[in-house]
């Protein structure tokens, strides 16, 4: 089941006034809409290191409102909302938790309303993005809460400093964002330089990182240099063809400085209940990835991590690790494969696969989407997992979700 981190709001969220009239009324300024959608998701057993039983059922309705305006050639402001109303079992006892794992989180402002709290029922209204677009020769400059992506590949992206995202999480496709500052110099078509800076509260909150992107060989290249989680991190990507196929890939140093402490999920006493950990030596992590369209739209995609904090035992003992280190793994490594083909014009299905060769567990994702109607989506999809205890994906219960979306 997805694991979301809640906090408290001191500032409600307006969503009114994206809804109203002169949105339609004025087009060539204005563009407005969104989606509306529901998801059930059953799970055939418990989450066996969740100290926190949360059923098996859960269901979330949740409505988005996007909004732009162009009120310049040179000048753009968005507006981002997403107001979401779940029901799970125990729900409050689960946001306790998450509470307990102590992340400041991406967001330095707290734009979200808390409007129901229950028991079994839950319910937010939160601003995602809200920023300023403004653009003047070369220059662009991007101001408040907005996503960074400066990674190359599909499901692992080590070089995102500022919004790295888990493929898993495959209800939220806008992916978090961040409140930053966002300079761009373009120095020719396929050429830039970019500066990125978000504030925080303390030392392991504050993300700040310069990259310079050029084009060689009909080759995209990323070099990166800058500090998250009180680490230096220097990084380098690409992403071009290779045999008619997309070929990428993303290196980063970390050279860290980072305490913190954390549950610990193998506590035998209230005394071990905590831990903490020091990490100090530097590591590195790279990934690869390559995936093919055949020409009657069979689609693979294969993708490699190796991360030099990992472990090569069981993973799952490292689950919450990642939440202060930034690691996208808890395992030294892990293979994607996935599949896909349109089967119809309106139905297409999808098969991936994560394996971790060391601890040897799996969680395996096949879905199908289907276009019900105009503006209409079917979606299913499934979870099935399997591992021995302690291992990476030991312990879920297999998970099977539904969904339909609207969007206008």
């Amino acid at each position: 089941m997805a694991i979301f981190i809640f906090r408290r709001s001191t500032l409600p969220v307006l969503l009114l006034l994206m809804s109203s009239t002169p949105v339609c009324g004025q087009m060539s300024i204005w563009d407005f809409g969104g989606y509306a959608k529901n998801l059930i998701t059953y799970a055939d057993g418990e989450i066996e290191w969740l100290p926190v039983d949360v059923g098996r059922w859960q269901n979330t309705t949740q409505l988005r409102l996007n909004l732009f305006m162009y009120l310049e050639d040179n000048f753009t402001t968005c507006v981002q909302t997403r107001t979401l109303l779940m029901y799970q079992e125990n729900s409050d006892l689960l946001r306790r938790f998450q509470e307990e794992l102590n992340t400041g989180g991406s967001y330095y402002f707290d734009l979200k309303y808390e409007w129901l709290e229950k028991e079994d029922i839950y319910g937010f209204s939160e601003i995602d993005r809200l920023y300023f677009d403004w653009i003047y020769k070369d220059w662009e400059v991007i101001f408040g809460r907005q996503r960074i992506a400066w990674g190359t590949c599909l499901v692992w992206n080590p070089t995102d400093l500022f919004n790295p995202f888990d493929i898993l999480d495959f209800d939220y496709e806008e992916r978090p964002g961040a409140d930053a500052l966002h300079v761009q110099y373009y120095t020719g078509p396929l050429s830039q330089f970019n500066i990125a800076v978000t504030p925080g509260r303390t030392r392991y909150e504050v993300v700040y990182a310069g990259r310079y992107m050029t084009n060689n060989w009909n080759y995209d290249f990323n070099f990166i240099a800058g500090w998250q989680l009180n680490s230096l991190r220097l990084a380098a990507s690409w992403a071009g063809e290779l045999y008619d196929g997309g070929f990428r890939g993303e290196v980063l140093y970390t050279d860290p400085n980072i305490e913190y402490t954390t549950i610990n999920l193998n506590f035998t006493s209230p005394l071990d209940f905590y831990r903490t950990e020091i990490v100090e030596n530097p590591y590195w992590t790279f990934v690869l990835s390559y995936d093919y369209t055949f020409k009657n739209s069979f689609y693979i995609h294969t993708e490699y991590i190796y991360n030099g904090l990992g472990t090569t035992e069981n993973a799952g003992s490292r689950r919450l690790d990642i939440v202060y280190t930034g690691e996208l793994t808890p395992a030294r490594q892990s293979i994607f494969q996935e599949f896909a083909y349109q089967i119809t014009p309106l139905l297409r299905g999808d098969f991936f696969v994560i394996f971790n060769p060391n601890d040897k567990s799996w969680i395996t994702a096949p879905s199908l989407q289907y276009s019900v109607a105009t503006n209409w989506d079917l979606f299913l999809l499934a979870f099935p997992s399997g591992g021995d205890p302690g291992t990476e994906y030991g312990g879920f219960p297999d998970q099977y979700f539904a969904r339909v979306e609207l969007s206008f």
